[in-house]
């Protein structure tokens, strides 16, 4: 009996352990890959209607798990979903089929892992704006041409940034992200 009891506390410590907030801004034109976050078992998907439009979020059949919000409208209305099951599962906007993401769960992500993940960068090639965004906040960003020389930097702005890549020659740049002491480096074509 002992051993039973010592297995549910440390299952569900583990578990409590575990839960992190991933928050999605849900909006008309979102980026697929923004609304596709990796998460670990037992965290919450929070999505929050960023604009006044009504939408939904609906789970696809055939995933690992089954939600939906029902239509909501208005700006500032949230879903929030725990996902308890490794696996796949995509979603979408019942009322705009273009709005769709996928959540992916797996038992355990290291912190630098969840980072890497879940750092989407968009578009590339760019032309002037390259998005950066990441369920963590971004504190700053190196931006280094192939010879390996710093051409620009800056700070981050949440957990969404705007690189403006407009005065930097055609070209293969790398962009380093840094976020309290994990980074990762993106490789950005600039037409």
């Amino acid at each position: 009996m002992k051993k039973i009891t010592l297995f549910f506390c440390f299952f569900t410590i583990s578990i409590l352990s575990a839960q992190n907030v991933v928050e999605i801004a849900w909006e008309q034109g979102i980026n697929e890959s923004v609304a596709s976050p990796t998460i670990e078992v037992g965290d919450t998907v929070l999505w929050t209607w960023a604009d006044a439009s009504s939408k939904s979020v609906t789970s696809l059949p055939g995933g690992s798990e089954e939600f939906d919000s029902g239509n909501l409208k208005d700006l500032n209305n949230e879903f929030a979903y725990t996902f308890l099951k490794t696996g796949i599962t995509d979603y979408k906007n019942d009322q705009n089929p273009l709005m769709r993401g996928k959540v992916t769960v797996v038992n355990k992500l290291s912190a630098e892992d969840k980072f890497v993940k879940n750092l989407n960068f968009y578009p590339n090639p760019v032309k002037n704006n390259l998005t950066i965004s990441s369920i963590f906040k971004i504190d700053s960003y190196q931006v280094y041409n192939v010879l390996g020389t710093l051409v620009s930097e800056g700070k981050g702005s949440g957990n969404t940034t705007q690189v403006d890549m407009s005065r930097l020659n055609s070209g293969l740049y790398f962009v380093k992200v840094i976020s309290k002491n994990m980074q990762t480096t993106l490789k950005i074509a600039k037409k």
